[in-house]
């Protein structure tokens, strides 16, 4: 398995994306997420997309450009049109408008529509977070076209992965981050053990008939994602879909909707980032069970991949390795000599 440095990997895969039609600066953000989700241990959002989003414009399912636009329709509510294109760009535009409405509103929120794939949707809660907010997010509207995971106590797909992220600073305690689809596991992930070959846990899936499998076949042929904490992780997907369907409109692929609130909202200044490191540290403090080396809150988990990504570089497992070869073929791009370790 090859180990390659993130910013070689990085240009890399901002220049197959060029190759494919993107344009500057675009790409280079694309790229840039998906070697941020890769280093974070999100590899399901990692640069195995980059062979996707080739497929997807192709076949018709986003455009390389997009026009993006946005309408405020109040002075705390924008809608973002991402014209069709990626929806990481679209994304980082809606996060561009809330902060500079939230200069003068203490809550402002964004509708995200005509996009493609997001990307790590924590990656645009966590820069709101880092300017201050409480930021929520979540993607909803695609049930129709991606029924993947099935309703607490059904058979089949029903309902999509709807994502949900949520962040805060807490002062020295640094960032706490929460990104997590609404079943057991992101189905991007299902698609790495495809590539891969590498076994699926028991948990993630059920087939046709509802019974627990861990084959990816059986998944294919009319099984389904199970939803995260039964009922629970049902529930929001459901209202994702209300949202990101009934009140946004048709989607492209899934609608979203961000919303940031100034963490001194309630007027608790400077005393906020004491109380929050404070809660954090009690946490982490916590002594940790049989089978954890300590008690991490989340967004630590991934912090630490990272860390160690920079450090030591990523390793690509081979099928992750091959698709990208193969992306770089398709868009005209040669292979750097130096970019495997």
């Amino acid at each position: 398995m090859p180990n390659v440095e993130p910013e070689l990997l990085e240009t890399f895969c901002g220049d197959i994306l060029a190759g494919a039609g993107m344009e500057t600066p675009t790409e280079r953000i694309v790229a840039h997420h998906l070697v941020e989700a890769e280093m974070k241990g999100v590899v399901s959002h990692g640069v195995n997309r980059v062979a996707y989003y080739l497929d997807l414009f192709e076949n018709g399912g986003a455009r390389p450009v997009g026009a993006i636009t946005a309408t405020r329709r109040t002075s705390t509510v924008v809608h973002v049109d991402g014209g069709g294109g990626l929806g990481i760009p679209a994304m980082e535009h809606a996060v561009d408008e809330l902060l500079d409405m939230g200069r003068d509103q203490a809550i402002v929120c964004a509708g995200i529509t005509d996009v493609a794939h997001t990307c790590r949707m924590g990656a645009y809660s966590e820069r709101l977070a880092r300017a201050g907010k409480f930021a929520v997010g979540f993607g909803g509207g695609g049930s129709e076209r991606f029924p993947l995971v099935a309703a607490h106590g059904g058979r089949g797909g029903t309902l999509s992965t709807n994502p949900w992220a949520l962040a805060m600073e807490a002062g020295d305690a640094g960032m706490v981050s929460a990104d997590f689809a609404t079943c057991v596991v992101a189905n991007g992930k299902v698609s790495v053990r495809r590539r891969t070959g590498e076994p699926v846990p028991e948990g993630w899936l059920i087939d046709s008939q509802g019974n627990p499998t861990t084959s990816i076949d059986a998944y294919d042929d009319g099984g389904a994602l199970l939803p995260a904490g039964a009922y629970k992780g049902s529930a929001l997907a459901t209202i994702a879909e209300l949202v990101g369907g009934a009140m946004l409109g048709d989607p492209f692929e899934f609608n979203w909707l961000l919303i940031a609130l100034d963490v001194d909202a309630f007027g608790m200044g400077a005393g906020y980032a004491e109380a929050a490191a404070r809660e954090v540290a009690r946490i982490r403090a916590t002594p940790p069970a049989p089978g954890f080396d300590k008690v991490r809150v989340a967004g630590d988990p991934e912090a630490e991949k990272e860390a160690l990504a920079r450090a030591q570089g990523i390793t690509l497992h081979d099928g992750v390795w091959q698709g990208l070869i193969g992306a770089a073929a398709k868009a005209g791009v040669a292979v750097p000599e130096n970019l495997a370790a």
